[in-house]
């Protein structure tokens, strides 16, 4: 019995129980079934409207109910959303057809649809025929109408403009409740004319959000006000075109840098035309070679002409530049003769002397014979003429001399200072360095061949290490290549230095503290005590004592001092460049250039033993006194009949060609002028530009890649002639 106490039995409950469990799970499985089986039929019910949707997108389906014309009203909207659909994507003949048709029932809404389908082909005349028709059936005639106008603006039928500009305001009070209303409403005024009046109405939200912004962006342009035109357009495109067109145009590079369209690119470029980014400029129009989206007009700068642009652009450049000191050193710089007794008979202006040094160097290349004595006599006569103005007669002589005496580098020294003087930079360049390299002791060719390559835009860092290598115990030349190279140690060193009374001294002096922002006025004043009537030392003495000035008090003193001044004008007539720029810039800011143009015409009528510069003056005074015309045919006869072919003449006979409306002369004369001088900035530009003007892009970008980067010209810039709005 004890075994049997220890067997496991199960009662019947007990496996009740397990039956009970199992039932259970039976159930569950079954409605799992009835659920998938659920699933499946609704996803099959789905899928077959889903087909029948697509049944009813069937064309074929659609054009054969719209024929037996049994459509109800209410599902009209519904076939012209489906039409929609269908020419959005891209299925255009489908949903014409169904337009078509469906013009059997509702004609006005069928062919307002029709009509804006043809306004996004651009099809503006058929566009036109279909919101006439819509109006005509007095269904949504507001719409119609706006858009009827939109069409004749385009295809510039400004009489019927006129006439649907006025329906569709007549026709506004019918849409009042509309939502869009104050959109609708703006655009109407936006056509009348109530450009400003629309301005409230566009701010309301509609469903218009960025045209009413674009819209308003254009008011605001219209107005002259772009930064406030900027703020409502939020595309890079259009707020760098807006900030471009306000003349920001560094905040509009930035924008249009960000730009992926062909428009903003091509912007891009002008913009950096106008930043002269000439790299970046000639990398974009070379893309553009073919496509010249933005149509230029070239023009001359109005700081040319109008008297208070010309103060702005005086106050902003006159002596800035390092540079520009330059020439007020080739200015003073004395010429160079063979024989110590002679340079008392020749100082430069009467009193600055001919270096002793100068002399003694010159002895140790020269014998005294009398092929030399006779070559003096010549360079004597040649720097008779430069000491009293006639720098181009000089030049002449220096020419004729140096051909039989190709290895004289005191000719080839006074041949480089004539060029200097009449701004041929580049001429004087190759003369100066020939000078150095035949005669290394002297320092002041050297350098003067560095001033003369960056007035050419040209760098010789070999001929910089030379001359800084040659420079022992010579602070006056050591300070002069410390102003070319901008040692600012060096150029104040100098200024402490005892003073001596030459004028290169002095005007180095000055020239350091010019660059030091510091009062030069007595050095000014020592130039102008050494020259008494000289015209560019009683300028720069005048400048001096003035600068600080507001300047029209400084051009008010001016014409004071005009009208007293007395000094030699040979220099004016026949002389350097410097002093024809001075004159003409002082004469400009203060409202004298019509008694400089006077002055000169009187001289020509009297002049006849220097002729060619004093109607080089002429010329250049009628350029600037807008007498176009009379410019040019001066420069044709200088140019055709007296032989004169420098590039300075060629360049300024094109810019009196553009003035005088003959541009396709300038392009050639410009083309000469670029061919006289490779490094005439002023002439590539002015050419890159006429080229551009011409639809010639390539040659445009050619002559843009050859222009440093930061150079400004002094008499072009260009308007777009078509700005795509």
């Amino acid at each position: 019995m004890a075994q049997e106490d220890n067997v496991i039995v199960i009662e019947p409950e007990e496996e009740q129980k397990q039956k009970k469990n199992k039932l259970i799970l039976i159930i569950i499985i079954v409605l799992l079934l009835v659920i998938i089986m659920l699933l499946i039929l609704l996803a099959v019910v789905v899928t077959k409207k889903k087909e029948q949707k697509k049944d009813n997108f069937n064309v074929n389906q659609i054009v054969k109910k719209l024929e037996k014309k049994h459509i109800p009203k209410n599902e009209i909207n519904i076939l012209v959303k489906k039409a929609t659909i269908l020419y959005k994507s891209g299925q255009k003949e489908k949903a014409l057809e169904i337009l078509t048709k469906l013009s059997a029932f509702a004609k006005s809404l069928s062919m307002y649809n029709l009509g804006v389908i043809k306004i996004k082909e651009k099809n503006y005349k058929e566009a036109l025929k279909y919101f006439q028709k819509a109006i005509q059936n007095k269904e949504n005639r507001t719409l119609s109408a706006i858009n009827a106008a939109y069409c004749a603006l385009m295809l510039k039928d400004y009489k019927l403009f006129d006439y649907y500009r006025n329906l569709a305001y007549t026709f506004l009070p019918e849409i009042a409740k509309n939502k869009n209303y104050p959109f609708y409403y703006a655009v109407v005024m936006y056509y009348m004319g109530y450009e400003y009046e629309s301005i409230p109405a566009l701010i309301q939200p509609t469903d218009f959000e960025e045209k009413s912004k674009r819209l308003l962006g254009n008011i605001y342009e219209y107005y002259n006000d772009p930064k406030k035109a900027s703020l409502y357009v939020e595309k890079s495109l259009y707020k760098g075109l807006d900030l471009a067109r306000a003349g920001e145009y560094e905040s509009a590079r930035s924008y249009l840098k960000n730009s992926d369209s062909k428009i903003g690119e091509f912007a891009l470029g002008l913009v950096d035309l106008k930043l002269s980014y000439f790299k970046e400029a000639s990398r974009i129009f070379k893309k553009f070679a073919n496509e010249n989206i933005y149509p230029i007009k070239v023009f001359l700068k109005p700081s040319l002409f109008e008297v208070k642009t010309a103060q702005k652009e005086f106050q902003k450049t006159f002596l800035k530049k390092r540079n520009d000191y330059y020439d007020l050193f080739f200015y003073f710089a004395p010429y160079k003769v063979f024989n110590v007794n002679m340079t008392i008979d020749y100082l430069k202006k009467g009193i600055a002397g001919i270096p002793l040094n100068s002399i003694e160097e010159a002895t140790h290349y020269l014998k005294k014979t009398a092929k030399y004595s006779t070559l003096n006599i010549k360079i004597a006569k040649a720097i008779k003429y430069a000491i009293n103005g006639h720098i181009y007669l000089a030049n002449n002589e220096f020419q004729k001399l140096i051909k039989t005496n190709p290895d004289s580098y005191i000719l080839h020294y006074n041949l480089a200072l004539t060029y200097a003087q009449l701004g041929d930079y580049l001429n004087a360049y190759k003369h100066f360095l020939r000078a150095y390299h035949l005669n290394p002791y002297d320092l002041k060719s050297g350098i003067f061949a560095l001033f003369a390559a960056d007035k050419s835009n040209i760098q010789n860092k070999y001929l910089l290490a030379s001359v800084k290598e040659d420079l022992i115990n010579n602070p006056l030349e050591d300070a002069m290549l410390a102003i070319y190279s901008h040692d600012t140690v060096k150029m104040a060193a100098f200024a402490e230095k005892e003073e001596k009374a030459t004028p290169m001294w002095i005007l180095t002096k000055l020239t350091i503290k010019a660059l030091f922002n510091k009062d030069f006025t007595y050095e000014a004043l020592k130039l102008k005590s050494m020259f008494e009537k000289d015209l560019i030392a009683n300028l720069l003495y005048f400048y001096a004592s003035n600068k600080d000035e507001p300047i029209q008090k400084l051009a008010q003193s001016y014409q004071s001092f005009f009208m007293t001044m007395k000094v030699n004008l040979n220099d004016f007539y026949y002389g350097a460049k410097i002093a024809r720029d001075w004159y003409f810039e002082f004469a400009k800011i203060s409202g004298l250039l019509y008694r400089v143009r006077l002055q000169l015409l009187q001289k020509a009528k009297t002049e006849t033993f220097d002729i060619i510069p004093v109607l080089k003056r002429l010329a250049y005074a009628d350029l600037f006194t807008k007498h176009f015309e009379e410019s040019y045919t001066i420069y044709n006869d200088l140019i055709n009949n007296k032989n004169v072919e420098d590039a300075h003449t060629m360049y300024h006979a094109a810019v009196a060609a553009i003035g005088a409306g003959h541009h396709a002369n300038a392009v050639a004369l410009m083309e000469l002028a670029k061919l006289k001088n490779p490094k005439y900035l002023e002439a590539r530009y002015g050419l890159g530009l006429l080229w551009q003007e011409a639809n010639n892009l390539n040659a445009a970008s050619i002559q843009y890649a050859k222009i440093k980067d930061g150079f400004t010209s002094k008499f072009f810039d260009f308007n777009i002639k078509n700005p795509i709005k």
